[in-house]
C-alpha cells in the first residue's frame, strides 16, 4: 500500500512536470496555453450480463441458448461474457422465480408478466 502511494506520487510529479513543459513549448511557439486539467466525466454504470440479456431477449421476443446470448452480448454491447458465467447467473434468476425462466438446458426465455 505504501508502495502503490509512493508510486502514485512519482506518477503524478512527473505529470506536471509534463505539463509545465508542454505550456512552455508552447509559449515558446506563440501559441496559447493548453488548458490541462482533466475533464471529469460522470462515467455510466456497466450494465450487469443478466440485465444485458434480459434487454436482448425482450427485443428478440423469443427464448434464446446461453452460446446465442453470449454471442449477441458480444455483437450489441461488446462485452466478451464467460458462458459459464452467464448460464449461472441466468440459472440463478430462474430458481428464484426473477426476470427469465429456464425452456430448455441451457435456454432461458424473459418471464411472463402476470
Amino acid at each position: 500500500m505504501i508502495e502503490e502511494k509512493g508510486r502514485k506520487l512519482i506518477l503524478e510529479a512527473i505529470e506536471s512536470m509534463l505539463k509545465i513543459q508542454l505550456n512552455s513549448v508552447s509559449e515558446l511557439l506563440g501559441k496559447e496555453k493548453v488548458d490541462l486539467q482533466p475533464v471529469r466525466r460522470k462515467r455510466e454504470k456497466r450494465k450487469y450480463i443478466v440485465d444485458l440479456s434480459v434487454e436482448i431477449l425482450a427485443k428478440e421476443k423469443r427464448s434464446m441458448h446461453v452460446d446465442a446470448l453470449v454471442e449477441a452480448i458480444r455483437q450489441r454491447y461488446g462485452r466478451i461474457t464467460e458462458r459459464d458465467s452467464l448460464a449461472s447467473a441466468l440459472a440463478k434468476k430462474a430458481n428464484q422465480g426473477i426476470l427469465v425462466s429456464k425452456v430448455a438446458p441451457a435456454t432461458f426465455a424473459l418471464r411472463e408478466q402476470d
